[in-house]
């Protein structure tokens, strides 16, 4: 009798509970704000049956703040039209498919301890190496490209970050009285939400091209809606035109007093005519088939192509990489290609600047304090270049004008692997002197890692350096301390 009335009152008491408002922002900070809603899976297609009407109300609703229907639109446009799809992936692709690398500051600041910068990015780089998901995090924001915003959530425990959580965009919202300011949905507040400048250090909110007070409208799906429209609608237009092109017309004559009844039956044999071949007409009807002309017109041809060119210069600032036909050509698709590498580049600079204010600055600051300055996210861009004319210029960089170029990066430039230890490598029998040629006989010999292992022949080979003999060999792109021998 007491435990089912402690029951009863246990019930009520949880009841009231869930009818009081919450505390936010007291707790939140060191738990994980993100979880699974079944919301996340609803669906509504705004894409069928789109109209320039339905269209531009989408995008109004957006403007007041509720993005979500837009957002879908968005993701139908891009499983419907090959080429928009197409577009995004190689823009976002061309951006999450570089290496990346955590670069400490190089600023000089007074009160700074030495190595204050480069500790503070070496442990930059262990904790994000320790994130499973920073993959799935980064190409995450690079859909902002196109969506014009992306959020990630920074879970932490005991003041360490222990994992990233993507938001999907159906959750976000904009303030009702105050727009400018950005919130996230979750099942426990699911009208208003939780603002994200009330958790500092939470958030990460990448936004390629911010436009003040409007969070939905600056990605390039947006500008890619009224192309969409009239492709897909032109495109809804051929596939009907294609099922009557080429057939002939069907005429059919009645004599002048003819029933209504029987002219609707005449015209459902005519319409049967097209797919059965097939029909029953009385001796008073006169059939006729009109033969269509075979000039091979494509009449929505042409829209379809401007729309595909058009796509293709929003998203990649050209189109002959993409479209080469009988009027381009292979020197002006490398010049457009220089275009895209420019896209390429501002996106780098769009994400370093995100990922640095909302990711390593918490990092930094939960570690290290306001002592050092957050290091910075650097994409390595490998340029298209000829690898014969880059050796060249690093043999006239390094022989003759004595600079100090690094390893690693010659490596990666020539794409050419560091070697092992141990591991035998090629190296030039001799280099003529004087000669800004590249020696075309090489020998296997031990890497520069195993040279300790030498004994006798290296001491021999460093002491006839230290007295001024030429040597007998020399690396190519050796260390500098070879090289200035």
């Amino acid at each position: 009798m007491l435990q089912a009335a402690q029951r009863r009152l246990t019930g009520i008491f949880q009841a009231l509970g869930s009818l009081l408002p919450r505390e936010r922002g007291r707790s939140r900070h060191g738990q994980r704000v993100l979880r699974p809603w079944r919301e996340d899976w609803f669906r509504t297609h705004p894409s069928v049956g789109i109209t320039p009407s339905k269209m531009l109300s989408i995008l109004h609703t957006a403007d007041a703040g509720l993005p979500q229907v837009q957002f879908e639109l968005f993701s139908e446009m891009l499983q419907k039209w090959p080429r928009l799809a197409a577009v995004e992936g190689t823009r976002r692709l061309a951006l999450t498919g570089l290496d990346w690398e955590i670069v400490a500051d190089s600023a000089c600041r007074p009160g700074l301890q030495s190595g204050q910068t480069e500790r503070a990015a070496e442990f930059c780089g262990e904790a994000l190496a320790r994130l499973t998901s920073l993959r799935d995090v980064l190409n995450h924001l690079a859909s902002a490209i196109g969506l014009g915003i992306a959020v990630a959530e920074l879970v932490w425990e005991d003041g360490r970050l222990i994992d990233l959580t993507p938001v999907p965009h159906s959750r976000l919202a904009a303030d009702a009285n105050e727009p400018w300011r950005l919130r996230v949905r979750t099942e426990d507040d699911p009208a208003t939400g939780i603002a994200l400048d009330e958790q500092p250090f939470k958030w990460i909110v990448h936004r390629p091209r911010p436009m003040p007070g409007r969070h939905f409208d600056g990605g390039l799906l947006r500008a890619s809606a009224l192309l969409y429209l009239a492709q897909n609608l032109s495109l809804k237009d051929w596939l009907i035109f294609s099922q009557v092109a080429g057939m002939p017309v069907r005429v059919a004559r009645y004599e002048p007093g003819t029933p209504e009844a029987d002219k609707q039956q005449l015209l459902k044999m005519l319409e049967a005519l097209g797919t059965d071949a097939v029909a029953v007409l009385s001796k008073n009807v006169e059939l006729q088939f009109v033969e269509s002309g075979r000039g091979g017109d494509k009449p929505y041809q042409g829209i379809q192509d401007y729309c595909n060119t058009e796509i293709t210069i929003l998203w990649l600032g050209q189109h002959l990489t993409t479209d080469i036909r009988q009027h381009g050509s292979r020197a002006a698709a490398e010049i457009h290609d220089r275009v895209r590498e420019d896209l390429l580049v501002s996106d780098m600079a769009d994400e370093a600047q995100t990922i640095r204010r909302d990711l390593l600055t918490p990092l930094v600051r939960a570690r290290f304090g306001d002592g050092p300055p957050p290091p910075h996210f650097r994409r390595s861009l490998v340029q298209s270049v000829d690898t014969k004319v880059l050796a060249e210029t690093l043999s006239v960089a390094v022989r003759e004008l004595r600079l100090g170029v690094p390893r690693r990066w010659a490596h990666r430039a020539l794409g050419i692997p560091e070697a092992q230890t141990g591991e035998a490598v090629l190296v030039a029998d001799r280099i003529p002197e004087g000669s800004a040629q590249m020696p075309q006989k090489v020998t296997a010999r031990p890497s520069a890692a195993s040279n300790c292992k030498r004994g006798g022949a290296a001491e021999a080979e460093n002491a006839e350096r230290s007295e001024g003999a030429e040597p007998r060999e020399q690396r190519i792109f050796a260390g500098n301390e070879e090289l200035e021998g």
